[in-house]
């Protein structure tokens, strides 16, 4: 961030939000992590588990945006690779970050 005329205050909370962002996934695959290992599953097997909460989910008519994307994977599913998720997460939120807008607002 640094040449990039951001304000201190600018700076701090891009700093935070990127934190904030590794920290949560973070912790979501440590908790992911100790349920397979007290259950002794694997990865795979987890996820098996849980098909019956998206069927749920999809079924409930509470989700149209949800249930049309889960419909829309068909047969090959979806891989849940977390270092894709995690690369394609923080990618989305760096691009995201309008520069100029941080500029002014902080100014």
């Amino acid at each position: 961030m640094d040449g990039l005329g951001l304000a201190p205050a600018a700076m701090l909370t891009i700093e935070v939000l990127i934190y904030a962002y590794v920290q949560g996934l973070a912790v979501h695959i440590e908790r992911e992590t100790q349920a397979m290992s007290a259950a002794g599953l694997s990865s795979d097997e987890r996820l098996g588990t849980q098909g019956w909460t998206m069927s749920a989910f999809v079924t409930s008519g509470r989700y149209p945006m949800f249930t049309k994307t889960i419909r829309g994977l068909g047969a090959e599913g979806y891989d849940f690779d977390l270092d894709s998720i995690f690369e394609t997460g923080l990618r989305a939120l760096l691009d995201g970050l309008r520069i100029e807008s941080l500029r002014q607002s902080t100014s």
